[in-house]
């Protein structure tokens, strides 16, 4: 049997470019849009996963109506005939709603801190473990996981928080704040030696 929780929208292309967040209410926030898939910086659209987790169904259907957006924005002032988004708007919100119903029946258990022990890894990468975070937590040392990063490493390796950032988050933050990432300017972790190949030919100094 697979059971599967806390999925988190991958929002690190969104935030270094200045997009709004909004509470996507499942505990975690997404990119804000509005009914065109349009974000809060103009001229830049998205669809499925930053949006919030939803399904393959949702994110398709988000994607045909910004690409319809895009059309429509594209042809102005918009010509007889151009393809109204009517349809693509109604199809998302019908899988959206689907997405809130499934959240809202199957939440993440608020009892599960309680399963972790003190020895219970929760940043693999820098062996951080549950109570190592407990123990940044007390007496209000830390209160959201970017503080707990500082005090333990957790988030330091190579995924850089992707994997354990939530889970950190939700064993030290209010129980009501969502999950929002950490704004990095690399998307991706690079190595020094990929930044430091420019990718021109060396020449033979002598």
């Amino acid at each position: 049997m697979g059971v599967g929780w806390g999925f988190v929208p991958q929002l690190d292309l969104l935030l270094p470019l200045g997009c709004d967040l909004a509470d996507a209410g499942d505990g975690t926030m997404a990119a804000a849009v509005d009914d065109g898939q349009r974000t809060t910086v103009p001229g830049l659209y998205t669809a499925g996963e930053t949006c919030g987790v939803g399904g393959a169904a949702l994110a398709v259907s988000e994607g045909h109506l910004a690409a319809v957006s895009v059309l429509t924005d594209l042809s102005a002032p918009a010509r007889p005939g151009t393809r109204r988004p009517a349809a693509e708007r109604r199809a998302v919100a019908r899988h959206r709603a689907f997405a809130r119903a499934m959240a809202q029946a199957h939440p993440l258990p608020p009892a599960w801190p309680a399963w972790l022990t003190d020895d219970t890894p929760v940043c693999r990468c820098e062996e951080v473990t549950a109570g190592a975070v407990r123990a940044a937590r007390a007496d209000d040392a830390a209160t959201d996981h970017r503080q707990v990063k500082q005090l333990t490493r957790a988030g330091m390796g190579w995924c850089q928080g992707r994997m354990c950032g939530p889970a950190v988050h939700c064993l030290v933050s209010a129980r009501d704040q969502p999950y929002a990432p950490t704004e990095r300017l690399i998307a991706t972790p690079v190595t020094l030696g990929a930044l430091a190949d420019s990718g021109e030919p060396t020449t033979d100094p002598s």
